[in-house]
């Protein structure tokens, strides 16, 4: 960038000192070097124009691919999101199992240490003297052989409930562990996958982020891509309006030189006085009496310009001046149909562009010239003078075309206008 402004500069200086320079310009052919300078840079600035929009299509193609890319990045982290609060609310149902689970092996315990400690009160009321209660002190405490039995089979019933309840409850308490253990390897499991999705999102949001940047340097270079496209578009009207003022100048230089040749011409047959020397004035002056007049017709503004084609008219207009900001006249033709020369004058440029394809610039006064472009080919040459309606080119689609037409400009004053204003 910085090296396209000090261009730009350098470009400006030059043309400035070109312009200054134009004062001291004495002769046709100083003209015509600064002309060629001048068309040089055009030049130029035209191949600079095509590697630029070739580099603005690139970069908007890179744009495009990479944001087709961050969709699909997007996408995927959604979906690792969405895999991520799965994992997140079965976790939360297992902590909830399990929390249920450790509550009932906590009752159970809490039952289980109860039951122990009744069993501890029974017992402990079989001991009273400190000793164990035997089959003879239960005979002795009976009223009867049968209270006897009936007392010892109750001691011994009482025991084997308690044993067996602490037993019930102890094999319980062991399943709900098991339960709870297996729940908790489930949920650590889900942990890890939990933590693997998280961390392949975070990748992914890295990379979304990379190319987040990406897009964004990609969307700044396109736009000075783009200024410099509209600096290289302001440089090259600002050529054409130095090669309208040079050519209108050197106009101006020849016609000066011409007036000068006859009336050196006219010096020299006074001095002489023969006839056939009158006879070569005659003729002499006869041709150049054309010259002058068309070149008085050029520099008086007195123009009538004719339809640049033959056979197809208003009719064949496929694109207007002005729509969507087109700067010309488009008229759909077939491919080699003449196009003819709206009106006399000098051809300025008869070249190749990358937008107008084949084209032939015209320069008519100091007022008008008039552009013919996307020719198939070309019928004349840069410097040449052409008379209205001559043949200038052949129609096509060469340049920034879809298809055969005749894009016909008129400039005035260096800018483009309505060409149905004039034809």
């Amino acid at each position: 960038m910085k090296k396209r402004n000090l261009r730009i500069a350098s470009g400006v200086l030059a043309m400035a000192l070109l312009v200054s320079t134009n004062v001291f310009a004495t002769t046709t052919a100083e003209y015509d070097a600064q002309i060629s300078e001048i068309k040089e840079k055009q030049a130029q600035n035209e191949a600079e124009a095509e590697e630029l929009n070739a580099q603005l299509e690139s970069l908007r193609s890179e744009t495009a691919d990479a944001q087709a890319y961050q969709e699909t990045l997007v996408a995927q982290i959604e979906n690792y999101q969405e895999s991520i609060d799965l994992a997140r609310e079965r976790i939360d149902e297992l902590n909830s199992s399990i929390s249920t689970l450790e509550d009932e092996i906590e009752k159970a315990d809490a039952e289980y240490a109860d039951t122990f400690e009744q069993l501890k009160v029974r017992l402990n009321a079989l001991y009273t003297s400190g000793g164990e209660l035997t089959t003879l002190e239960i005979l002795l405490d009976s009223t009867s052989l049968y209270d006897f039995s009936v007392r010892s089979e109750a001691i011994q019933g009482v025991t084997r409930h308690d044993k067996q309840l602490m037993e019930e409850i102890k094999a319980y308490m062991l399943q709900t562990q098991e339960q709870r253990d297996e729940l908790s390897v489930q949920k650590e499991e889900l942990a890890e996958q939990k933590k693997d999705l998280e961390s392949k999102q975070s990748e992914l949001q890295v990379l979304e982020e990379e190319n987040q940047r990406l897009i964004e340097e990609l969307q700044l270079q396109s736009a000075e891509a783009e200024n410099l496209i509209a600096e290289n578009e302001a440089e090259s009207q600002d050529y054409l309006a130095q090669l309208d003022s040079l050519i209108a100048q050197r106009s101006e230089q020849a016609a000066r030189e011409e007036a000068e040749r006859q009336q050196a011409l006219e010096n020299q047959q006074n001095q002489g006085g023969g006839s056939s020397d009158a006879g070569s004035s005659s003729s002499g002056s006869s041709g150049s009496s054309g010259s002058s007049n068309d070149s008085s017709v050029l520099n008086t503004g007195d123009l009538s310009f004719s339809w640049p084609l033959a056979g197809y008219g208003y009719g064949s207009i496929t694109q207007y001046y002005g729509n969507n900001g087109h700067m010309g006249l488009d008229i759909g033709i077939p491919y080699g149909t003449p196009i003819y020369a709206a009106e006399s004058g000098q051809v300025i440029s008869a070249e190749y562009h990358w937008s107008w394809g084949n084209n032939v610039l015209i320069w008519h006064n100091g007022t008008y010239s008039t552009r013919y472009a996307h020719c198939s080919s070309l019928a004349v040459s840069a410097g040449e003078y052409v008379q209205k309606g001559q043949v200038i080119g052949y129609a096509g689609s060469t340049g920034n075309s879809t298809g055969n037409h005749l894009h016909f400009e008129v400039y005035q004053n260096g800018s483009r206008v309505d060409p149905l204003n004039f034809v």
